[in-house]
């Protein structure tokens, strides 16, 4: 059998043809879900691509490699099911919008499977069970209570979540792994494996942008934090996320999608006011009208609303609960059948079909006109017999 030698080791022909095989597949993956595909050439753009929300959950449970599509499947575990029924049946009652999302279960998804994570409120419940979710529900996310029941504890440090369902998408199980690798990598060669916490969390919407990042880094000493999410990141911006945002809170404006607690519209007055030197925001428009702005720890400045926008119904994620995350779009699924559209039994002709509304007004007033002439002349005519 022929072999070839690397440092005096001997690896047999087939291993070697093997490894280069999978070497060509992983290029393959890159090239058409990955950091080199097409889109990543052709970037659309990001800010304000995040739906309005106020608050986000992530709930613990398992790895990327476990989750079905639908993560919230009754099929899968009866805990998520809950949790996402249970939010369901109280949409309309709870205070804030909120983003439900699931997060891996770390390196002992035993011991952390049902531990909830709330920002902005930076708390951590632990281990939730299945029969804990509605007065968890009712208590903590409804009534902003402590929760009786259960053991919470502060969060410390910045929280990175990136995107790696990949049953859901190929494209974010494909990047989601090399930015977790990169993000361990620089985290290790700056120290701050005590500050900086980086986890795979399931689909949080807009496939297209993958690698999807959301990172939550403490707001000073407000308690609170500021959930930054960027899109199109690939482990070469790694390193420019980690010294400016993470550590010197300066939002990395080409990557910014948007953040938490932001209409669509304020995501982008925020990029302006970021980037002054611009005068059209990332999709091409002129801004409208001057923005009255407060500077953040972020380096963000957030507008300040000079009416309040109209109540809004509470929400977990956007268009429909199953999504989990919220996603403004379904970009990818199964095509719906073609359905041919039925005939009408009756065509109208094609001058009734063209005709305008001016069309009509005229035709009103000319046959009010003629009604007009025709009484006024029947009136003279018996008139005219009497005498």
């Amino acid at each position: 059998m022929a072999s070839n030698s690397i440092a005096g080791e001997l690896i047999p022909e087939s291993v070697e043809k093997k490894q280069v095989e999978m070497g060509s597949t992983e290029e393959n993956l890159d090239a058409t879900h990955g950091f080199t595909r097409p889109e990543m050439m052709k970037k659309k753009p990001l800010v304000g691509s995040v739906d309005l929300y106020d608050r986000h959950v992530f709930l613990r449970y398992n790895q990327p490699s476990s989750w079905p599509a639908k993560v919230e499947a009754a099929d899968y575990h009866p805990l998520p099911s809950k949790l996402v029924s249970t939010l369901r049946s109280k949409r309309n009652e709870l205070p804030k919008k909120t983003r439900l999302t699931i997060a891996d279960g770390q390196d002992e998804p035993e011991r952390t499977n049902g531990d909830i994570l709330v920002f902005p409120d930076m708390v951590k419940y632990k281990g939730i069970s299945e029969s804990d979710v509605e007065s968890f529900v009712d208590e903590v996310l409804l009534k902003g209570d402590k929760w009786a029941l259960g053991e919470s504890e502060p969060l410390v440090g910045t929280h990175v979540f990136i995107c790696a369902h990949g049953s859901r998408d190929k494209r974010c199980g494909v990047c989601g792994p090399p930015l977790r690798e990169r993000f361990n990598q620089e985290i290790a060669l700056r120290g701050l494996g005590e500050q900086v916490f980086v986890n795979y969390c399931s689909h949080i919407g807009g496939h297209k942008y993958a690698g999807n990042v959301i990172v939550f880094r403490p707001d000073g000493g407000s308690g609170g934090c500021s959930g930054h999410w960027y899109g199109y990141v690939t482990p070469d911006d790694v390193p420019e996320i980690m010294e400016k945002h993470i550590g010197l809170g300066e939002v990395v404006g080409r990557l910014w999608r948007g953040q938490m607690g932001l209409t669509e519209d304020e995501q982008k007055e925020v990029q302006q006011k970021r980037n002054p030197s611009s005068n059209l925001t990332q999709d091409g428009t002129k801004p409208e009208g001057k923005v009255d702005a407060a500077s953040t720890s972020t380096g963000a400045t957030a507008p300040i609303r000079k009416k309040p926008p109209p109540p809004l119904l509470p929400r977990i994620g956007s268009r429909d609960l199953h999504q989990m995350c919220g996603d403004e779009q379904e970009e990818e699924g199964p095509l719906k059948p073609y359905e041919e559209k039925k005939k009408p039994r009756f065509k109208w002709p094609t001058w009734v079909e063209d005709w305008e509304s001016g069309d009509t007004i005229a035709v009103v007033t000319l046959a009010t006109a003629v009604t007009a002439i025709y009484f006024a002349y029947h009136a003279y005519r018996v008139t005219s017999q009497q005498n």
